[in-house]
């Protein structure tokens, strides 16, 4: 059988697991950019401070939930959300649902994010549906990406909900609800159609891959549960401000 091409990216950046291992391999997709960010901030900018909360952020926030951070690799990519590409960053470490959901939230919070997408790829009882858009080696740039994304949620508004950028490769998946109904409104087939008709008018790109994966969003709470984040949440801040914020004019 073949293997597709997200399993062998995503098997390349973790290994193999130990034979004995009763977690399994969770993906975290989170920004570091808040929603109330300087709409006009440029990218580099934003790609900073994310480079900065995941050197100057993640091990603390690895540490105050209990986590060996020694696991965790932690990956920038380019990911879009609510019709908006940023820098976005993707960690894999090898965890039970629960202390991810646990880890996600905590994240969440502290960055100041709606949520956090926490996936397994690896899972045979997958109810969510992926499908995957390639661009030519070396051809995609956050514009490029940003354009595939708005002409997506163009043919539907319900793929302008996120993608997240594996080199040439983007990742759409058609998340559900506790219910098991899709927040994009659409059936995995239509899904998969409407991205296929997005990608069709960009020379080079093609629909690559589709498949299903245990994927589920875990929200910001409202309050934290543990007296270590809101120290983090400020170092946080602190950063957008020092990184995003213009200085004034003299």
């Amino acid at each position: 059988m073949r293997l597709p091409v997200l399993a062998l990216a995503l098997a390349l950046i973790l290994g193999a697991p130990p034979a004995f291992a009763q977690a399994v391999a969770q993906h975290l997709f989170f920004e570091a950019v808040p929603a109330d960010a300087p709409p006009d901030a440029p990218y580099e900018a934003r790609q900073r401070l994310t480079e900065r909360a995941r050197t100057g952020l993640l091990p603390a926030l690895l540490e105050a939930t209990g986590l060996d951070g020694g696991g965790a690799v932690t990956e920038l990519r380019m990911g879009g959300y609510r019709l908006r590409t940023n820098p976005s960053l993707h960690m894999t470490l090898r965890l039970e649902d629960a202390p991810a959901d646990r880890l996600a939230g905590a994240i969440a919070w502290s960055l100041e994010q709606d949520s956090v997408l926490v996936a397994d790829f690896d899972s045979a009882n997958g109810a969510t549906g992926y499908a995957l858009v390639r661009f030519p080696a070396g051809g995609l740039t956050p514009d490029l990406a940003q354009r595939l994304f708005l002409a997506a949620a163009a043919e539907h508004e319900g793929l302008g909900g996120g993608y997240t950028a594996f080199g040439d490769t983007l990742l759409f998946l058609n998340l559900r609800r506790g219910d098991g109904t899709p927040y994009s409104g659409l059936p995995d087939d239509a899904f998969t159609e409407s991205l296929r008709r997005a990608a069709a008018v960009f020379p080079g790109a093609v629909l690559a891959d589709t498949g299903r994966a245990d994927a589920r969003l875990v929200f910001q709470p409202s309050q934290p549960d543990n007296p270590a984040l809101p120290p983090l949440r400020a170092r946080h801040a602190a950063l957008v401000s020092e990184t995003l914020t213009a200085e004034p004019a003299r």
